[in-house]
């Protein structure tokens, strides 16, 4: 394809990373932003849902004007009517399937990463009088002989809670040394998720935890705040599922959002399975080993057909496993993602592949948006770091989309942390802090109040 050709494709393979000393900022739970008197119930979306690229451009654009309000809503209450709030900066917390992450407002990345698993000693190992801790977090859970484990997220969607609550304490207490009650707590939720399941984090977050504030927030809106944008079509492929949602001045369009239970872990299986079948000796106790080599040999072809078809010298490596053995991996390495753009075929189910899912989206958008979305195309999620998967993806799409269309994929380097790192800017912002869910707001109206404020 000529470089001229009206239908082309951009790639931002090293981003610049939106977060700036400027937007570097702790989160604050300010009175400002915790005080029962400033205002009536504020159902405006926050942040940086205006006309700007970066949150620096949004403040500068709508911090005046926004100063200004919440100055007239401060100057209507009497000083001695608020409350006294300690000053601590925001945690940002996103619980994935695979992994928890967990940081201070205003950080590039997060602070405390974990696996997504809680484990218990068996009630055998109880009652034989085993000593030291009885519960264990994350990767340590899997190592411990008589532990029952348990998985508190499922494709997504938290589905034990009390497990979650040990896992973000853990996190709260352990990692970032700092207790629940003195610190606001921006947690993430994923598309299509169950509304109840937003309810019942609010209760957690208030009745258990005793957080003094809150705020709830879509992965992918967070994951165009990470790129500093407000509107973007989202191709996040993380840990257990990949989604495909386009966002628009901050809001998810659901109707056009796309999902696969295909990603990270399914592919770690298939590649257990590949080895298999080419006479290695891998086992399910040998997950992280065969994760490993996904990371660190699997690629993605540019063209898969060609692919197959080249010497075996062009492709063949060797790897070492603990123990010492060498074995050589050959095609398995292309064959893994590939799974992302040719699914296999599922009874009642149409998988379309990554690409197939963006254009899906795409052509749900509205036609008055459809040209930005085009140029804001955004790889998410540690699934799309497969080297030469950016370089297809692009391929494939430009291929789908109308001819003279202006297509842009872009990807910032710590993809993985997409969501995460949106969080963080969005919790430092100062225009944001009136926006958190207020303890006091949840004593009044219950765990409904998440659906007046966060959307």
């Amino acid at each position: 394809m000529s470089s001229d050709s009206p239908r082309t494709v951009s790639s931002r393979l090293s981003s610049p990373d939106p977060m700036t000393p400027r937007t570097m900022n702790e989160g604050r739970v300010t009175s400002r932003a915790m005080n029962p008197q400033s205002g009536s119930l504020r159902t405006k979306s926050p942040s940086l849902r205006s006309g700007a690229h970066s949150p620096d451009q949004y403040l500068k654009a709508k911090g005046t004007a926004e100063e200004s309000r919440f100055a007239r809503e401060r100057s209507s209450s009497p000083v001695k009517d608020r409350p006294a709030v300690k000053k601590t900066g925001a945690v940002v917390i996103e619980t994935g399937t695979g992994s928890c992450k967990a940081g201070f407002a205003g950080q590039q990345k997060p602070k405390s990463i974990v696996g997504t698993l809680v484990g218990h000693l068996s009630e055998r190992s109880i009652k034989s009088g085993r000593t030291g801790p009885d519960t264990f977090i994350g990767e340590r859970a899997r190592v411990q002989p008589n532990v029952e484990i348990i998985e508190p997220v499922r494709n997504g969607i938290i589905i034990d809670w009390e497990a979650a609550e040990v896992l973000w304490r853990h996190m709260l207490y352990h990692d970032l040394k700092v207790p629940p009650e003195e610190h606001a707590l921006l947690m993430s939720d994923p598309p299509l998720s169950p509304t109840t399941n937003r309810e019942k984090m609010v209760e957690v977050v208030f009745e258990s935890l005793n957080s003094p504030g809150m705020y709830i927030a879509y992965h992918s809106v967070l994951s165009v705040y990470a790129h500093g944008k407000i509107s973007g079509l989202v191709v996040d492929a993380g840990y257990a599922v990949t989604h495909s949602v386009p966002v628009l001045e901050g809001y998810n369009l659901p109707h056009a959002t796309e999902r696969m239970d295909i990603a990270g872990s399914d592919l770690t299986s298939f590649l257990l399975q590949l080895l298999k079948d080419t006479g290695h000796a891998f086992n399910e106790r040998m997950m992280h080993i065969v994760e490993d080599i996904k990371h660190k040999f699997c690629y993605v072809a540019a063209d898969f057909e060609s692919e197959c078809n080249l010497p075996k010298e062009e492709y063949m490596v060797d790897f070492q496993l603990p123990d010492g053995q060498i074995i050589s991996l050959g095609k398995e390495r292309f064959q893994c993602p590939e799974r992302l753009f040719n699914p296999p075929n599922l009874p009642g189910v149409s998988l379309v592949g990554i690409h197939g899912m963006a254009q899906r989206s795409l052509k749900k958008v509205p036609k008055e948006a459809r040209r930005d979305m085009y140029q804001n195309v955004l790889l998410c999620g540690g699934s799309s770091l497969f080297e030469g998967l950016e370089k297809r993806f692009s391929s494939e799409l430009l291929q789908k989309v109308p001819a003279n269309t202006k297509l842009r994929v872009s990807s910032i380097p710590l993809r993985n942390y997409a969501s995460w790192t949106g969080g963080s800017i969005l919790a430092s912002l100062k225009n944001f802090q009136s926006c958190w869910i207020r303890k006091e707001q949840y004593k009044e109206h219950g765990p409904y109040i998440v659906h007046r404020k966060c959307y």
